[in-house]
C-alpha cells in the first residue's frame, strides 16, 4: 500500500488505514482519547522544539493539540498533510499544507464518508465498496480547455480536494462535513511603508526562507541538491544559499541540450564553484509514458506538464539529498499573475490555453472568478496551486520540493504589495538589483537580457525572443533549440512516439462512447496537427482508462 493515509466513517465509526513510512517528519500518535497522523517535511520543526522548550517532535504536536485545537496547523510550515481523530469530540478533521502541494480528496455518499490522501486509492476503495466512480464531464473540459482542473475539482464526480490552507471538519455523529480555512495568503493588511522598505523586507523574507530550507536538510543529516534553469528564481534561491554558505553540494539541471536553460545554469554552477548534473531532455522518448504521468497528476493536470520531470529524475546520478530546492511560482506572486498596473477581478488571462473549449466550461469558470476579489488570489490557486506544482508531486516520489517563495510569510508579504510595484516584474528586477546584483550578470531565458533593467524585459519579451524562436524554426530549421523542451519536435522526429500514441488513441477511443458530444470533441482534438492538442485529446483517455472501467 502507498504510504499516506485511508479513512472512512460509517455509522458512527471510523476506520483508519495510516501506513506512514518512517522517515522525515512522519508520526502517529495512537492513546485512548486522540489519533493524530503527520506525513511530509515540517521545515519549521527544530525552531518550533526550541520555541516550545521541547525535545520530542509528538509530545510538541500533542500539546498544540490540547492548547490550540484545531488550530495548531497554523504553526507548521512545509510539505504536510494529516488528519486528527479526537474521541472524546466525536470529530476528525483533516488538513493539507498552505499551498495544498500534498493533496487530500474527500467522497461523500448518504451515510459514508472516504477520506483519501491519494486519488487513486480512494478510487479504488470506492470500487471494492461497490461504489462506480461516474466521470466529472465538466472536470474533463476544464482539462481539456484549461489544461487543469478548478479549484476543489477532480475528474471524479463528487470527489473534492482539500484546498490550500484548509481543513475539513467532519463531525462523526452526524457525518457533516464542513471546511475551514487556518491560512490565506490574503489576510495580511496592504503594506503601506515605502518601497525601499519593501525590497528590504524582501531580501529578508526570502533569506529567512532559504536558511530554513537548507538548515533543514542538515537536520535530516542529508545533503543539498539545488534545481536551476536559466530562470530567475532559481538563480535567486542558489545564489542566496551561497551567500549565507550553504553551498549545495549538487546543481540539477535538465533541459534541451544546448538550449539557455541548459547554458545559463552551467555558467552559473561554473562560477560559483558548485558541482553541477545536467540531464539532456534530447530525443524525448520519455513522451511514451502517458499512463505514469497521468497516475501520478491523479487526472488533475495535464500529463505533459510534468512528464519531462520524470526523466529527469529518473537518470538523476546524484543521492542521499534532503530535498528538491526549486525556486517555484516566485515570478508568479511578483509580477507574473498581475495582468494590470492596479487590482481588478479575474479575468481569463493566463487561466485559458484552449477558447474553442471555452463555451463547455464558461458558466462554471464565471461562477468560480466572481467568488475572487483579485485575479492574483485566482491565478494563485488555480495555476500556482492547481497547475505548476505537478513536477514537485513527480519529485516527490524521491524526495519533496521546496521554494523559498512558497513560505507563509513570503506569500503573504508578496500579496499585501502594491500591484503598480510588481507590474511587469518591476519591483522584482529593483530586488535583485538591490540586494543580489550578482543574479543580473548572467542572461535571462525569458528575454535572452541580463536582468538589469525594466526596459530589456520589454524589448525582451516582445522583439528578442520571438525573433529568436521564429529564426530557429523558420531560417536555421533547428526547432529544437528554440525551447528548453520542444515536445512537438520531438514527437515530429520519431516515429516510434508517432506509433505510440497512433496506438494508444486507437487502443482507448472507445472508453468514451457513453459519452458522444465528448468523444467527438476529442475526436477533434486528436485529428489537429498541434502536437499538443493530440496531447490533451490522449490525457483524457488516459483519465478514463485510470478511473473508469469500459
Amino acid at each position: 500500500m502507498p504510504q499516506g493515509f485511508s479513512i472512512k466513517i460509517f455509522n458512527n465509526s471510523i476506520t483508519i488505514q495510516s501506513p506512514f513510512l518512517e522517515r522525515n517528519d512522519n508520526l502517529l500518535i495512537q492513546n485512548e482519547m486522540l489519533e493524530i497522523g503527520l506525513e511530509g517535511l515540517v521545515l519549521n520543526k527544530k525552531k518550533l522544539l526550541n520555541q516550545y522548550a521541547m525535545s520530542d517532535f509528538s509530545t510538541l504536536i500533542l500539546e498544540l493539540y490540547q492548547n490550540k485545537k484545531e488550530n495548531w496547523i497554523q504553526e507548521l510550515e512545509g510539505e504536510f498533510r494529516g488528519f486528527v481523530y479526537d474521541k472524546l469530540r466525536a470529530i476528525c478533521f483533516v488538513f493539507t499544507n498552505p499551498t495544498a502541494t500534498q493533496r487530500v480528496f474527500y467522497y461523500k455518499k448518504g451515510t459514508v464518508i472516504w477520506v483519501d490522501s491519494h486519488l487513486n486509492r480512494l478510487v479504488a476503495q470506492l470500487k471494492n465498496d461497490n461504489v462506480k466512480p461516474e466521470p466529472n464531464i465538466v472536470a474533463i473540459y476544464q482539462l481539456i480547455c484549461i489544461g487543469n482542473m478548478l479549484e476543489d475539482t477532480t475528474p471524479v464526480q463528487g470527489v473534492k480536494k482539500i484546498l490550500d490552507g484548509q481543513y475539513i471538519d467532519i463531525d462523526l455523529t452526524t457525518q457533516n462535513i464542513v471546511q475551514k480555512e487556518y491560512y490565506s495568503a490574503f489576510s495580511s493588511p496592504r503594506f503601506v511603508k515605502s518601497k525601499d522598505k519593501a525590497l528590504q523586507s524582501l531580501h529578508e523574507l526570502f533569506e529567512e526562507s532559504v536558511v530554513m530550507e537548507y538548515s533543514k536538510d542538515t537536520e535530516l543529516g542529508k545533503k543539498s541538491l539545488a534545481l536551476l534553469s536559466g530562470g530567475l528564481d532559481s538563480r535567486l534561491g542558489v545564489m542566496y544559499a551561497v551567500d549565507n554558505g550553504l553551498l549545495p553540494e549538487n546543481i540539477l539541471c535538465f533541459s534541451q541540450s544546448g538550449y539557455w536553460d541548459h547554458l545559463i545554469s552551467k555558467k552559473i554552477a561554473k562560477d560559483l564553484h558548485l558541482h553541477y548534473e545536467f540531464i539532456p531532455l534530447d530525443g524525448g522518448s520519455f513522451l511514451s509514458k502517458i499512463d505514469q504521468l497521468t497516475s501520478i497528476s491523479e487526472g488533475c493536470g495535464l500529463f505533459t506538464g510534468g512528464i519531462h520531470v520524470q526523466h529527469a529524475m529518473n537518470k538523476l546520478v546524484y543521492q542521499n539529498f534532503g530535498i528538491f530546492h526549486s525556486g517555484q511560482i516566485g515570478d508568479g506572486i511578483l509580477g507574473g499573475f498581475n495582468s494590470e498596473p492596479f487590482k481588478k477581478k479575474p479575468s481569463y488571462f493566463k487561466i485559458v490555453q484552449n477558447n474553442a473549449f471555452l463555451p463547455a466550461i464558461e458558466e462554471d469558470l464565471k461562477e468560480i472568478m466572481k467568488r475572487y476579489e483579485t485575479e492574483e488570489s485566482f491565478l494563485l490557486r488555480n495555476i500556482a496551486y492547481n497547475r505548476t506544482v505537478l513536477g514537485a508531486q513527480v519529485l516527490q516520489q524521491k524526495a519533496y520540493q521546496t521554494s523559498p517563495f512558497m513560505s507563509k510569510e513570503m506569500l503573504s508579504f508578496a500579496f499585501s504589495l502594491p500591484e503598480d510595484w510588481k507590474f511587469g516584474h518591476r519591483l522584482y528586477l529593483e530586488w535583485i538589483s538591490n540586494y543580489c546584483p550578482q543574479a543580473t550578470q548572467y542572461r535571462w531565458e525569458r528575454t535572452l537580457l541580463k536582468p538589469n533593467a525594466y526596459w530589456k524585459t520589454r524589448l525582451g519579451d516582445r522583439f528578442l525572443k520571438p525573433i529568436f524562436k521564429k529564426v530557429n524554426e523558420k531560417i536555421l530549421k533547428t526547432p529544437q533549440k528554440s525551447s528548453m523542451y520542444p515536445y512537438a519536435y520531438y514527437f515530429q522526429q520519431s516515429n516510434e512516439l508517432q506509433k505510440v500514441y497512433h496506438n494508444y488513441w486507437e487502443e482507448n477511443i472507445d472508453r468514451l462512447s457513453q459519452y458522444p458530444e465528448l468523444q467527438s470533441d476529442v475526436r477533434k482534438l486528436y485529428a489537429s496537427q498541434d502536437f499538443f492538442q493530440k496531447c490533451r485529446a490522449i490525457n483524457v483517455l488516459s483519465v478514463f482508462k485510470l478511473f473508469f472501467d469500459a
